[in-house]
């Protein structure tokens, strides 16, 4: 064996800056260093940028290791010739000897690195072959790229997942500043005002991003668009249409992202292909066990479960072992090439199978219960994406039962969880094409919401044809009755038609038996107990109030229980015991916090605000207010007064904490350096970490870094008490 130095190809030099992975970087470094690690390989789906990393952490090595090669296998494709391709990439001749034996001696004489790039396809041989040189080369170390690991001995594997979209701080992630660079290299004319985290721009190649996945290749695909389209024309055509232009020059296969799918594919067995075909029907993440009832109906649980685990072995699913059921996910680039080569005709009874499933899984019948549980909330909250797609395609499809059954499910979702405008927007949509009781339920749904919104003339129109379809639908429709009898009578109250409204109530009262239906009676109590608080009749509030907390204060807790607790927190103030309703409202928040319930907290938050002016408290009582407001419209509520800067307010337990904060002295402001009090008066101001960067023209991580050392110093829990330290120092020094 003799080296040629002639034959010795050069190590690959980074064309391009690496962006977003210094901590794959980092750990990929760091289990080179490990003396037991002799194999690390990097997986991930085509596109996620692992022969990119390997260039970089092979330009990193450079003093760690003299002898490095670097092994591009993508155009080998007999796996017999593997070895000699070896051979001939690092540059030696072969003797008498076979290829193996002369890579174990040329790669054993000292301490050496190997970058094997592209083994998917040849993964046996590969792995064979690793595994071999590694037993024979005690200084060896290999670094592999490949979409699944090789699974030889001493093998760390380094996953190469999307680029974040969002950064830390709330600012511009990876993922965008790749979009951006790559775009301007390309040509386009990108200012730094237009990407800018407020910047014009932001939002839309935000929406980009976030569309392919944070994919490091669809997003420099999609980047030579921006020199002729603005980020909002890009933003709306990959929303409507993932297919991108291809990259000149390079493998086939890293040309464009439908080739690196199908190289993926190709991999497969053709039942494993099959599976993920039929998998690209999700939207969101799904289990096996939804897998198997939509896709594989016949497949036993263990089929699908192998199926399944082998696509993550081929980076074409991630899995969340978190808890179980392990959750699926699939990345958006793949799951619409998965549709177009599935077909219109499977594609469409997929859809069929999805719907029915969904319907079966979370779809309200007349016999569910109306509590809203947690439960409830985390149930649908995984399954929240799948659902409205199952809507949607429902209302294609004039499936009344499915519309019916789904929205009732998702709008009481919507509404919880403060999606409100989002769930309007869909409802709206469902009206199309439907008659009799399906439209009668789109009415009702589209009423509550709008009056939740503060659009009382639109939720009158809408709540008036729904109620006159079920009054005339007769016995079929009557299980609705209550239902709608409730949304016309919430709505006039809020428009202070107090009467009307509990005469409504009377009438609902004689359709159920209290002792078969006790939560639908804590409903009715609950309900009937806010009006007569409204019209400041708080004795005949008082004991319908004190029934719906008894029969709603059970176990699990629900989040009806969180408003009745606010309603006799209202009581006790207004009877001037301003401890008890402090508590009350607390203990109301408390019911809310763990479904996330900002527009049933917000009328709790206000009457917290009035509890604690009452109490001599009033700048905690108008930062409630103003707490209040911004949940309001972070709902996209139109009843807001409030005009406060930002969009990201405080939550409900940071609105609790507040309140039940014991202070002591206000810290001094000697305690923060002039640039700490100057960050410290604009988060006073509702400026988000990326604005106050901005603002002071400095990083948004260095923003963060001084937002956290000003919560230190001062000892407080959020950015709320940081703008009342502010604001309480303000007022000690006009009053000094």
């Amino acid at each position: 064996m003799t080296p040629s130095t002639t034959d010795v190809p050069p190590l690959p030099t980074p064309r391009t800056r690496l962006v977003g992975r210094e901590q794959e970087v980092r750990t990929v470094l760091d289990a080179v260093d490990a003396s037991t690690q002799a194999v690390v390989t990097i997986t991930g789906i085509g596109g996620s940028g692992k022969t990119t990393l390997a260039t970089e952490i092979v330009r990193r090595l450079t003093v760690q290791f003299a002898r490095r090669w670097f092994v591009d296998l993508t155009r080998l494709d007999r796996a017999e010739d593997l070895a000699g391709h070896v051979c001939h990439r690092l540059g030696v001749r072969r003797g008498t000897t076979g290829p193996l034996a002369v890579l174990e001696e040329e790669l054993g004489r000292a301490p050496a690195l190997l970058v094997l790039d592209n083994c998917e396809h040849l993964l046996d041989a590969v792995a064979e072959l690793v595994g071999s040189l590694t037993a024979a080369c005690p200084e060896l170390t290999v670094l592999a790229t490949s979409r699944r690991p090789l699974d030889v001995p001493a093998e760390r594997t380094v996953v190469l997942g999307p680029l974040p979209v969002t950064g830390p701080d709330g600012g511009p992630g990876a993922a965008v500043e790749l979009l951006v660079e790559r775009a301007r290299a390309a040509g386009a004319d990108l200012s730094a005002d237009d990407v800018a985290p407020d910047g014009p721009a932001a939002a839309h190649l935000a929406a980009v991003c976030r569309r392919l996945d944070g994919l490091p290749l669809p997003i420099v695909l999609a980047a030579t668009h921006l020199r002729t389209m603005h980020p909002a024309e890009l933003a709306e055509r990959v929303e409507r249409d993932l297919s991108l232009p291809a990259m000149r020059g390079g493998a086939d296969h890293q040309r464009t992202m439908a080739a690196s799918i199908d190289w993926s594919l190709d991999l497969l067995a053709p039942s494993t292909r099959d599976l993920l075909l039929r998998a690209g029907v999700f939207v969101g993440t799904f289990d096996a066990g939804d897998c198997r009832a939509v896709c594989r109906p016949d497949d036993t649980p263990d089929e699908v479960d192998d199926g399944l685990r082998e696509l993550v072995e081929h980076s074409l699913l991630t899995a969340d072992t978190s808890a179980a059921p392990t959750r699926y996910r699939m990345l958006a680039v793949v799951r619409e090439h998965a549709r177009r080569r599935l077909g219109a005709g499977p594609a469409d009874r997929l859809a069929v199978a999805h719907r029915v499933h969904l319907t079966t899984t979370v779809g309200v019948t007349p016999s569910s219960s109306p509590f809203y549980t947690p439960a409830d909330v985390a149930r649908l909250e995984v399954v929240h994406d799948d659902a409205v797609a199952a809507l949607d395609r429902a209302v294609r499809d004039e499936d009344a039962a499915a519309v019916v059954g789904l929205l009732m499910a998702l709008m009481r979702f919507w509404r919880v969880t403060g999606r409100i405008r989002f769930g309007l927007d869909h409802t709206a949509r469902a009206s199309v094409g439907l008659d009799g009781f399906g439209l009668a339920v789109v009415h009702l749904v589209r009423a509550d919401l709008e009056r939740l919104l503060g659009l009382l003339d639109d939720a009158d129109e809408h709540v008036r044809a729904g109620l006159a379809i079920v009054r005339a639908g007769g016995p079929a429709a009557a299980h609705a009755l209550p239902t709608a009898l409730g949304i016309r009578g919430d709505l006039l109250s809020a428009r202070g038609r107090h009467d009307e409204a509990l005469a409504l109530y009377d009438e609902i009262r004689p359709l159920y038996d209290p002792v078969d239906r006790p939560q639908l009676h804590g409903v009715w109590c609950a309900n009937v107990g806010g009006i007569l608080l409204a019209a400041g009749r708080d004795a005949e509030a008082e004991p319908r109030l004190l029934e719906a907390r008894r029969v709603l204060g059970g176990q699990p807790p629900v989040w009806l229980a969180g408003r009745v607790h606010g309603h006799l927190g209202t009581l006790a103030r207004r009877a001037g015991d301003l401890d008890a309703a402090r508590e009350l409202v607390l203990a109301g928040l408390d019911e809310l916090a763990p479904f996330g319930a900002l527009v049933e907290a917000a009328p709790l938050v206000d009457e917290l605000a009035a509890v604690l002016r009452a109490d001599g408290r009033p700048r905690d009582a108008e930062e409630c207010a103003r707490a209040a407001a911004s949940m309001r419209r972070r709902v996209g509520s139109t009843s807001s007064r409030h005009d406060g800067p930002g969009e990201h307010g405080p939550d409900i337990a940071d609105v609790t904490a507040l309140v039940r904060d014991v202070r002591t002295a206000p810290a001094s402001a000697d305690a923060l350096t002039a640039r700490e009090r100057e960050v410290a008066d604009l988060v006073a101001e509702g400026l988000t970490n990326p604005q106050i960067a901005r603002r002071l023209v400095i990083s948004p991580g260095t923003a963060r870094t001084h937002v956290e050392r000003i919560r230190t110093k001062l000892g407080v829990s959020s950015r709320v008490h940081v703008a009342r330290w502010v604001l309480e120092r303000y007022v000690d020094r006009r009053t000094r």
